[in-house]
């Protein structure tokens, strides 16, 4: 017994020992990075925060504010009276129902009458249209019908703009680009609800948007095959509601394309325990520093490509589009785990091109157009000489650097038809990153333009809890659906005007300005973060402390050419991480005071359309901008926080935790009554875990600030140790 008493004793001191020594070793890790930070932070100078604007200015002819902007606007001598009623001459049965819908009748304007005549003409091409407004009436000029429609739809903004009289013109117009697209996320949690959908439909349709894709991963669609693994549990578009919205858009000449993942981003399905086992890594796989993932399917256990076939099956009868988009993007586990040795056998590239030629095969039976994006493809450009030549490649870069050039220009080599697809910049940054945006749209744009691109998808995602409020994305949405139609006008366009008069119909309010002011906030941080800003990385870190941000920053930076590929990581490393400069955090708290003053400025509370007014004669637009606002506000402070703390006396640290709490418990009280207004509560709670996560953080905290000195060097103590072990681990 003594024996083993001693025995046990040295254990407890090796133990003991080994503890003392892991805490002077981690801690000196700590000290060591955190003096290395100090010492970086000296030869920081103040930076004057510079914003990379595009020259935008209102075109000359007319001041009028339409997009897009028309390819050829010829005055004619006249004004022409909007009328009271109109006498409608036309081969198209639809026509009444546009120009009834579009061109409203104003009984302001007496019982005058005047003529809208439409008239076929066979030289225009696809959507192109030609009207002539005279002082007795309009003559539309049409191709085919979506042409004629897309000549009201311009009609509507002069209406709207020149509500009593316009000048006579006469306008000619055509597309750039015949597709284009935009994109939702409607699965990382927020599922909109029908009538936010036809709103956003009713958006898009004037500015002449022929394509709508929601993308679809887990069980944001209502899978009626699957009911046992969402029912209850999520609220997702049902197939009733896909077919209501699929007519409405219809109705506007937008196709609604049906969108699955079918190989990667399955994380929801693999996280259920009837297709648990369908995971290329069942334990998962370390996508980014300290997180490990299950997203995607095994290739070569039959039982996966069933799966897609089933689900294809339950979502495709619903839309009358004659197109699938498969995605069959970011597979990161592809041949890392089951099929590591069929990967080194033949390459992860045959194993990725032999699962795309199973989902291919599937499509092309049920009769539908193959899609797909293009990310695997650039990566493994071997491809191309094996894959069916009647795919459509959808080229994708969410950066103004993306080389859409050198990869378009690829792609049309090697024949294919392909859409490039730039992204709204809003997902991720709480209220958008305005200038990234405007550069990857025309980078995007005017590249697919040059090189051939049958159209262009614009993307709006919705990364770890999709936060962004959708206004945050309609400047990317008018400026990628003005240039797509006519690239000439990229930089010659008056957008916060349109913006203003016909997104969020508040002209005598400056809300698109706004909201472009609001997308320069990340300017303010160390340097730019790809596809985010690091305000909303915060909400991810929590409360941490310098070392253990600059060791996962450091990880991800080493990580990047993994997910976006050299060539752009190349770029983004020099210009972006090894570029920094001081977080000016004060100057970002007077650019959004600054906002705030902006938004509190009613010019006429009448001007406000009567259908967005919401609590306290606030409308619900300008409700989530205050509320984006306030999330920046958080994410400044926590990361003030969290640099400053150890300068601050123990009442000072308890001030400013306080003072977060309150903002977050505000927050979250309005994050969660404005999502219940435009989406379903399905994913509301779990969007909100990071939130809550907080919370509970800040109220540790705050009772550690309240607690003995004791208490509070511990605090200290765990802090530098956690710090350095994550610092020696990442190194390592």
């Amino acid at each position: 017994m003594k024996k083993a008493l001693k025995i046990l004793g040295y254990l407890l001191l090796g133990v003991l020992l080994f503890a003392i020594g892991a805490v002077i070793f981690f801690t000196s890790k700590y000290d060591k990075a955190s003096e290395a930070i100090n010492e970086r932070e000296k030869v920081f100078a103040e930076t004057d925060v510079s914003f990379y604007r595009f020259e935008m200015e209102t075109d000359s002819v007319s001041e009028w504010i339409l997009l897009p902007v028309p390819k050829r606007i010829t005055p004619k001598a006249g004004n022409f009276a909007w009328p009271a009623q109109w006498e409608i001459t036309s081969d198209i049965p639809k026509s009444k129902d546009w120009v009834e819908r579009l061109l409203e009748i104003d009984t302001d304007m007496g019982d005058s009458t005047a003529s809208i005549q439409f008239l076929e003409r066979k030289d225009l091409k696809s959507e192109s249209y030609e009207f002539t407004i005279g002082p007795k009436g309009i003559e539309i000029h049409y191709s085919d019908e979506a042409g004629a429609y897309y000549a009201v739809v311009s009609l509507y903004h002069l209406k709207k703009q020149f509500p009593d009289t316009v000048e006579s013109v006469q306008v000619f117009d055509q597309p750039d680009l015949s597709i284009r697209g935009f994109m939702l996320d409607i699965s990382r949690d927020k599922v909109p609800q029908l009538q936010t959908l036809k709103s956003l439909v009713d958006k898009l349709s004037l500015l002449k948007y022929n394509h709508l894709q929601l993308y679809v991963e887990g069980f944001s669609f209502g899978y009626p095959s699957f009911k046992g693994l969402w029912e209850g549990k999520e609220t997702p578009l049902t197939p009733e509601e896909i077919k209501a919205l699929d007519r409405y858009c219809s109705e506007r000449f937008i196709e609604l394309v049906p969108n699955q993942n079918s190989l990667g981003h399955m994380q929801p399905w693999l996280e259920t325990s009837e297709y648990a086992h369908l995971a290329e890594c069942p334990d998962g796989y370390e996508i980014m520093p300290m997180q490990k993932v299950k997203t995607t399917l095994d290739v070569s256990n039959e039982e996966s490509i069933e799966l897609i076939e089933q689900m294809m099956d339950d979502m495709l009868p619903n839309f009358s589009s004659g197109k699938f988009n498969a995605n069959l993007d970011e597979p990161f586990e592809l041949g890392h785990c089951n099929n590591s040795d069929l990967a080194e056998e033949v390459g992860v590239g045959q194993l990725y091109l032999d699962f795309v030629i199973k989902v291919y095969e599937l499509a092309k039976d049920r009769g539908k157009e193959f899609w797909m994006w293009g990310d695997i493809i650039g990566k493994h450009p071997e491809l191309l000489d094996s894959l069916p030549s009647d795919i459509t490649v959808l080229e994708w870069g969410y950066e103004a650097e993306h080389p859409f050039a050198n990869n378009t220009e690829r792609i049309t080599q090697a024949g294919f038809n392909f859409l490039v697809c730039p992204g709204t910049s809003s997902w991720m940054t709480l209220t958008g990153r305005t200038d990234n945006m405007l550069g990857n749209i025309e980078n995007a744009v005017l590249n697919g333009i040059k090189n051939g691109a049958r159209g262009m998808l614009l993307t709006d995602w919705g990364d770890l809890g999709h936060w962004q409020y959708l206004p945050i994305s309609y400047p990317g949405i008018a400026y990628a659906g003005a240039i797509s139609w006519n690239g000439n006008t990229s930089r010659n366009l008056s957008l916060e005007r349109y913006l203003n008069n016909y997104i969020f119909e508040e002209k005598h309010r400056n809300l698109g300005e706004i909201v472009m002011d609001m997308g320069q906030s990340y300017h303010y941080e160390e340097f730019h973060m790809p596809n985010s800003s690091l305000n909303f990385w915060a909400y991810q870190f929590g409360i941490s402390n310098p070392v253990l941000q600059e060791s996962i920053y450091g990880a991800i930076e080493k990580k990047i050419p993994e997910l976006i590929g050299d060539s752009l990581a190349d770029i983004l490393v020099q210009s972006r991480f090894q570029n920094r400069k001081r977080f000016e955090v004060e100057a970002l708290h007077q650019h959004l005071d600054k906002i705030e003053s902006d938004l509190n400025y009613f010019v006429d509370e009448k001007s406000l359309s009567e259908n967005s007014i919401g609590d306290g004669g606030k409308s619900q637009t300008e409700n989530q901008l205050r509320n984006g606002i306030q999330m920046v506000r958080l994410g400044a402070e926590m990361r003030k926080y969290s640099a400053q703390k150890e300068d601050w006396t123990s009442e000072e640290r308890l001030a400013h935790l306080t003072t977060m709490k309150d903002r977050l418990n505000s927050i979250q009280e309005e994050h969660r009554r404005l999502w219940l207004i435009h989406n379903k509560e399905g994913g509301l709670d779990r969007s909100m875990k990071s939130f809550r996560k907080l919370d509970t953080e800040l109220e540790r905290l705050i009772k550690v600030e309240n607690g003995s000195a004791f208490g509070k060097k511990m605090e200290r103590l765990k802090e530098k140790v956690i710090g350095g072990a994550v610092n020696w681990f990442l190194e390592e």
